[in-house]
């Protein structure tokens, strides 16, 4: 029996050093081009859906949410919900409070600051924890647009700008390390409701692939991660509107 235990806990440290892999410039094309298809009609696409107060709805864009391409996976998903008794500027201001994500966002965001803010656009540093079966801790930047669309309406787009990930506390020099996140890019609606404030999220990623025989190992997270990500994100979101003391204490968003 001790040895079997002994057995599971060294193999997250096998498995580890097995997958680890680098990102090449044909993988990063790929995502590239997919975004410069994609964004372009990314406008919303379940906002028309009636959806009931408090519930979260999640679909995959494409196929079951993972297109492959050359040594790794696009990872295409959107969520909506409606946060009753909340408005479209509480909510913004949830989304700018970065400070907070580490509260808000625990326990995959452990740490965040804002790096650089001027007008509507944002730089944002997050440390990130993700696991299952396996553990990875990452180092993430990002450029953030804020658009105010009027009468209420807002659009936030979220890219990526650089995904470390760390090993033994020390980077990992990026594009290096186990591949579960390359790349982030986050879509947000916000619109007024009578009942509340409408919010929609699209995220896509890149991954690694899935290594033959290690599917039991890396599949979990490279495909199941980014909906279950996207998930708790919208609920903790929403837990953040519905709680007046985990509001922001600034008054309106920027312009």
């Amino acid at each position: 029996m001790a040895h079997s235990a002994a057995l599971l806990l060294l193999l997250p440290l096998a498995l580890s050093a097995q997958i680890t892999t680098t990102l090449s410039p044909k993988t990063t094309a790929e995502f590239e081009a997919y975004l410069k298809q994609v964004e372009p009609q990314i406008a919303s696409r379940l906002r028309s859906v009636s959806l009931k107060t408090g519930d979260v709805r999640i679909e995959p864009l494409r196929g079951e949410g993972s297109t492959p391409v050359t040594d790794g996976l696009i990872h295409d998903w959107v969520a909506a919900m409606v946060v009753p008794g909340a408005t479209a500027e509480q909510a913004i201001a949830v989304l700018q409070n970065y400070g907070a994500y580490k509260n808000i966002y625990q326990p995959e965001v452990v740490d965040s600051k804002l790096l650089a803010h001027n007008g509507d656009q944002w730089r944002v540093y997050l440390k990130i924890i993700k696991k299952k079966v396996l553990t990875a801790v990452l180092n993430t930047e990002y450029n953030v647009q804020y658009q105010n669309l009027g009468q209420g309406h807002w659009q936030m787009t979220s890219r990526s700008t650089r995904i470390a990930e760390l090993e033994d506390g020390k980077e990992l020099p990026v594009g290096t390390g186990h591949g579960f996140l390359w790349r982030l890019n986050a879509y947000w609606f916000i619109d007024p409701r009578p009942n509340g404030v409408y919010l929609e999220c699209r995220t896509i990623s890149l991954s690694r692939d899935i290594p033959f025989g290690l599917g039991f190992a890396v599949g979990p997270f490279v495909r199941s991660l980014p909906p279950e990500s996207l998930r708790a994100t919208m609920e903790a979101t929403a837990r953040a509107l519905q709680t007046p003391n985990a509001r922001p204490a600034q008054s309106s968003p920027a312009k």
